[in-house]
């Protein structure tokens, strides 16, 4: 679906927006306004990490936002959605897969009470900087989940899927940061084909960059956190093995001794003897002493 939206009297382009569109559509779109191949064909792809390429007829820019209605999946495809914006002199086409909260806001700012007359830079501008933005909140939630997940190991709570939580927020930072990264590639290339007024560009690729710094500290969090579970879980084992051994410890010399005497040998001297009974259980409450006392001075007893 495209339709052309509103824009304040006197702009000197036509914004045409699509979205979803199937190829039949775009096949039609491209025979009205003559788009190159090349930008039809961009339109309907779907895995494409945020790029910009020039042709004659104009501007392609592909950058990725969050999706928040992203219910899973560990890649930018499942995790991000494409806005897809083609400037040429006298149109900017826009086309998204879903309908995007900054898109709107976009769109209302460009055609708000006593705004006035935008240029494509400008939408571009605004576009991109709504995308970027987008990942903010995911990043705070990301920081907040591994907060909680670090302390919760910490407190050596039961969590039986803690490992699977931490690896998920480990992709997703992962992701974000490969995709700002791209649009940063970016941002620096349009300061070549835009007129950087106020210095916007500038602030957006200084905004970028502390994001995509941000997600790389949160992505060495979780690395550091998935370690710190490791070690754990393997710690936690060992003083599992180490109670083990100690009771083993105690009860094999015990256990030889009850054995030895529980042969069913018909000549065996202690048997006959009047307090032998005792002097084995004597024998046995000594021996064990002992082993406590050795294990005591060793320190293996903590």
């Amino acid at each position: 679906m495209h339709q052309t939206l509103p824009l304040p009297a006197g702009t000197p382009f036509t914004w045409v927006d699509i979205l979803d569109p199937r190829e039949e559509e775009a096949r039609t779109l491209s025979g009205e306004y003559g788009l190159p191949a090349e930008v039809v064909r961009d339109f309907l792809k779907q895995p494409h990490l945020p790029k910009v390429e020039r042709f004659e007829e104009g501007l392609l820019l592909i950058v990725r936002a969050w999706d928040e209605k992203a219910s899973g999946g560990e890649t930018f495809q499942a995790l991000t959605r494409r806005l897809v914006m083609f400037r040429t002199p006298d149109h900017l086409f826009t086309v998204r897969r879903r309908d995007q909260p900054f898109a709107q806001l976009v769109i209302q700012k460009a055609n708000g009470p006593g705004a006035p007359v935008p240029k494509p830079e400008h939408l571009v501008r605004w576009l991109i900087g709504g995308a970027v933005h987008s990942y903010e909140g995911p990043l705070r939630a990301a920081e907040e989940a591994l907060d909680r997940l670090e302390a919760a190991l910490l407190a050596q709570a039961v969590v039986s899927d803690r490992l699977r939580q931490i690896y998920q927020v480990k992709r997703r930072c992962s992701v974000i940061k490969r995709v700002l990264g791209r649009t940063l590639a970016i941002l620096g290339e349009l300061r070549a084909d835009f007129h950087d007024e106020g210095g916007f560009l500038a602030d957006l690729h200084e905004e970028t960059d502390r994001l995509q710094a941000w997600a790389d500290e949160l992505q060495e969090g979780a690395t550091h956190l998935l370690n710190l579970h490791l070690s754990l879980q393997g710690h936690r084992t060992n003083e599992v093995m180490r109670v083990l051994t100690v009771f083993s410890a105690f009860f094999l010399p015990l256990t030889f001794i009850a054995g030895v005497y529980g042969m069913n040998f018909k000549h065996m001297p202690e048997l006959d003897t009047h307090y032998g009974y005792y002097a084995t259980w004597g024998g046995m409450a000594l021996l064990t002493l002992g082993i406590f006392m050795w294990f005591r001075n060793k320190g293996w007893m903590k």
